[in-house]
């Protein structure tokens, strides 16, 4: 009996998987059966020879028992073997199984029962059955039940029962559990492999239909592309034809020559739909291969002309006539031809030679492309040829024009080779059969009907007879560069001059049409160098050091990646701000850029409103950080000299105070009051002026020193630090009240003399805040907070802080109104407080009536930490 809940958690449902496994299974089942019953035809029997030497005297009764159990296992054999073994196999693979498991057990029985070894064979035997064949879990435990229930009952009518039997019925108990857990396992494996099979197969066929699906795509698209391309050619050459400006002829110009190419990419995606798809057909026709090859050559070499290129051929007219598609030929041969002139440096060779027919190939006709370019590494000898595929280190095209040609080439029932090596050029050689017959049109499967209408629409729509005349001219587009009527120099007309000053802008661009383009609109405003790929750049750059670079991303040797690396990786250009230009879309390929350094991202084709913003909008950020910078320079300088001076000033100062307090003590002695209540006032303000000095030197020092921290007990050292400072706002007519609700035995760890200065400086405050008011009262409050704090509270009558300011109160500099003190005060405070682990809260209008601040203290020791100081201060 199946138990499908214990598997079916496990696997998921998928259509036909259950009717599947049960079939997968009855074939393992059949076939391991098969396997089985010959192997236990052969070693049941042969354990005769254990018999011999175990029990020499019923050797002959058992050799009779074993013959028995063979027969049933030749019967089973022929079962599992004819028409009707899928439904004998299972019942007779048991009958044989308790078979085999009752004959051990007799023989067992004769041998003394359980006391002998026998019964190991019944483990044997369960093993086998539980680790061999492919049981439902049901079945399993059934029979290893009944072969221990067989094994029970014959020895105990042999002999009574014993504790002899508690072990081997223990052991064959065992055997018969990890038999069913073997079941299982082998069971669960077996649905989670067929699980995996079934969904990668259900995975292949959706590949297979998203990829027709996008050869419809490609196939549509590409025609529906044809036709506002044809509409933009024509006009774009009537324009051209009426144009008498030359700036105006090298626009028009340039359009035309991007139509051509946009028009080329469209073709090769569509030839490879066709092929894809397989509704490409041959349809070849007589006549000379070496004539289309020369007519193509000439046709190319004015276009090698302009870049410095030698566009030859050799022994073209040595080439026999034949059959072939000559379309589809010119297709091959453009393209290799395009792709020796786009790689093949200036000064540089292209050679389309033909290649003499040896007596065994008087069946074929081949001819080469050979250039003098770079070359291609070993291991991309093969994969050129793939679809997509570019190149490393090469960024022109869309990785079709190969690939296309190699197919087309199959196609005629020849092919495409190559030899290259790196510096050592590369050549292509086009073999074709003489006499190439047409195939009948291919089709994975048949077209859906609105494809085939799509299709005729866009057939109907396009132009032919323009698109034949225009052929030649856009398969060789990829390798044209603007041109204009007239004078050759009025290429690259002069770009208009920059302001004197202007920022420098480094554009790096391998595409010379774009570079100039986007150069000579820039050049108004800045100051314009170009360069013509990554390594070009990287030298201007450190050349120049620019104000911003604008680069795009895919350019042969170092792309734009590698160039934000080396930029970044250089101290002197790591801040400049990088643009990079790129035709990938999409905001993994921004992550990209951006996690190379780069600071923003524009994606092709872009409007120069666009382009011109960004650039202005990342240097004037520049300008900002700059102005920025210096005078972050200047408030450090302005830092250091303060702190130097007002140091310089505590020696005199100390002198001031001292001779103070001298002078007012001779001065009470001497009975001198007068002179002692000015020298009372001295005294303040020498004292006014300490503080500010040590508030300027903790500011000027970044935050506060190491804590000199020491366990008090927290009520006492408030009674002897508030005293004084109360009796001081007595004697200025203040009053204050105090409620310290302290225990007497609860401690504090904190710097005395630093939590001083926190309680000196926000009573001053309080002073301050109540000075100019009818009621002049300052409260004091402590208490415990939250178990493990200790707050502080200091409250006053005053006016309170407006609430625009209380967000800016812990700021350098920050009086709240005041027309006196350094603004430092609160800082202090701040810093102190965080430096004891503490935090300070500040309450703008308190029920007092003015404002109060709230400091809270650890009451377990922390360790001391400097407080970072804001930017701009001294260390």
């Amino acid at each position: 009996m199946a138990h499908p809940d214990l598997d079916s958690r496990r696997s998921p449902r998928l259509a036909g998987f259950e009717a599947t496994f049960r079939e997968e299974t009855r074939q393992l089942f059949l076939e391991r059966a098969r396997f089985l019953l010959k192997t236990t035809l052969v070693l049941y029997p042969a354990f005769w020879f254990l018999d011999l030497v175990m029990a020499p005297d019923m050797a002959g009764r058992f050799l009779q028992i074993r013959a028995a159990v063979c027969v049933l296992y030749l019967i089973s054999l022929a079962a599992v073997y004819s028409r009707h073994a899928g439904r004998l196999a299972q019942p007779l693979v048991m009958a044989s199984a308790l078979a085999s498991a009752a004959g051990i057990s007799f023989m067992s029985s004769q041998l003394g029962g359980y006391a002998g070894n026998y019964f190991a064979g019944n483990m044997i035997v369960l093993f086998v059955i539980g680790f061999f064949l492919p049981w439902e879990l049901g079945a399993a435990a059934l029979l290893s039940s009944l072969i221990i229930a067989t094994d029970l009952a014959i020895n105990l009518a042999a002999h009574p029962a014993s504790r002899e039997m508690v072990g081997p019925l223990f052991f064959l108990s065992g055997s018969a559990v990890f038999t069913w857990l073997a079941t299982l396992s082998s069971r669960r494996t077996r649905r989670r492999d067929l699980s995996l099979r079934l969904r990668l197969e259900t995975a292949n066929e959706e590949l297979k239909e998203l990829d027709r699906a996008k050869s419809r795509f490609f196939a549509n698209v590409t025609h529906e592309l044809r036709t506002p391309l044809t509409l933009l050619l024509g006009p774009l050459e009537t324009l051209l034809g009426e144009a008498g400006d030359p700036e105006r002829q090298r626009l028009l110009q340039s359009m035309i020559t991007n139509a051509h190419r946009l028009l080329r990419q469209v073709d090769a995606l569509l030839e490879s739909a066709r092929l894809e798809s397989g509704r490409l057909r041959l349809e070849p026709e007589p006549g000379n291969l070496g004539t289309l090859l020369f007519e193509l050559v000439e046709a190319a070499v004015p276009l090698a002309e302009r870049r410095g290129i030698e566009l030859v051929s050799e022994k073209l007219d040595a080439l026999p006539d034949g059959t072939f598609d000559p379309e589809k030929v010119e297709i091959i041969a453009s393209n290799l031809v395009s792709n020796a002139l786009k790689f093949t440096p200036m000064g540089g060779r292209v050679t389309v030679r033909a290649v003499p027919a040896t007596p065994e190939e008087t069946g074929w006709v081949a001819f080469e492309v050979e250039d003098t370019g770079p070359g291609i590494p070993a291991d991309e000898m093969e994969r050129i040829f793939h679809r997509f595929h570019q190149v490393e280190g090469t960024s022109s095209g869309t990785g079709l024009g190969l690939a296309l040609s190699r197919e087309l080439a199959r196609l005629h029932g020849g092919d495409v080779l190559v030899r290259s090596g790196p510096g050592r050029g590369s050549s292509f050689r086009v073999e074709l059969p003489r006499e190439a017959r047409a195939q009948s049109e291919r089709r994975r499967q048949p077209r859906r009907r609105e494809d085939q209408l799509a299709m005729a629409r866009a057939e109907a729509l396009t132009a032919r007879e323009y698109a034949r005349r225009t052929r030649r001219e856009t398969l060789l587009a990829d390798v044209e560069l603007p041109r204009v009527t007239g004078d050759a120099s009025q290429i690259r007309l002069p770009s208009p001059a920059a302001p004197a000053g202007a920022p420098r802008v480094l554009l790096v661009e391998d595409n010379e049409e774009l570079r100039g383009f986007v150069a000579q609109r820039l050049s108004s405003r800045y100051q314009v160098e170009e360069a013509k790929d990554g390594n070009a750049g990287l030298a201007a750059a450190r050349r120049t050091t620019p104000d911003l670079i604008v680069s795009d991303v895919m350019m042969p040797g170092m792309d734009g990646h590698e160039l934000c690396r080396r930029l970044r990786a250089d101290p002197s250009l790591a801040a400049v701000p990088i643009i990079l230009l790129t035709a990938r879309a999409g905001s993994e390929a921004v992550v990209e850029g951006l996690e190379v350094g780069a600071d923003d991202y524009v994606v092709k084709p872009f409007a120069m409103r666009e382009l011109e913003a960004r650039i202005a909008a990342h240097l004037r950020a520049r300008e900002i950080e700059r102005q920025l910078h210096e005078r972050e320079s200047r408030l450090v300088a302005i830092g250091q000299m303060t702190s130097s001076v007002v140091h310089d000033l505590r020696n005199p100062l100390t002198l001031l105070v001292g001779y103070a307090d001298l002078a007012h003590r001779l001065a009470v002695r001497g009975g001198e009051s007068v002179i002692a209540e000015e020298l009372e006032q001295v005294q303040a303000a020498s004292d006014r002026l300490r503080r500010m000095i040590e508030e300027i030197l903790d500011f000027a020092r970044g935050g506060t020193p190491k804590l000199m921290l020491e366990t008090l007990p927290a009520r006492r050292f408030l009674d002897e630090t508030l005293a004084p400072l109360a009796g001081d706002l007595e004697e200025r007519g203040v009053a204050t009240e105090i409620h310290l609700k302290l225990d007497d035995d609860l401690k504090v760890t904190l710097d005395r003399d630093r939590m001083q200065r926190v309680l000196e400086n926000l009573l001053k405050n309080a002073r301050e805040a109540v000075s100019a008011g009818a009621v002049r009262r300052v409260f004091l409050q402590a208490w415990v907070e939250d178990g493990d704090t200790l707050a502080i509270r200091v409250a006053d009558t005053g006016p309170g802080i407006p609430e625009e300011l209380v967000g800016h109160l812990f700021e350098p500099f920050a009086t709240t109104g005041k027309q006196q003190g350094t603004g430092l005060g609160l800082v202090t405070v701040r810093n102190l407080v965080k430096a004891h682990g503490g935090e300070i809260r500040v309450e703008h209008a308190a029920p007092e009536g003015g404002a109060a601040f709230t400091v809270t203290l650890p009451l377990t020791p922390v360790e001391s930490e400097p407080v970072p100081a804001p930017r701009g201060q001294v260390a």
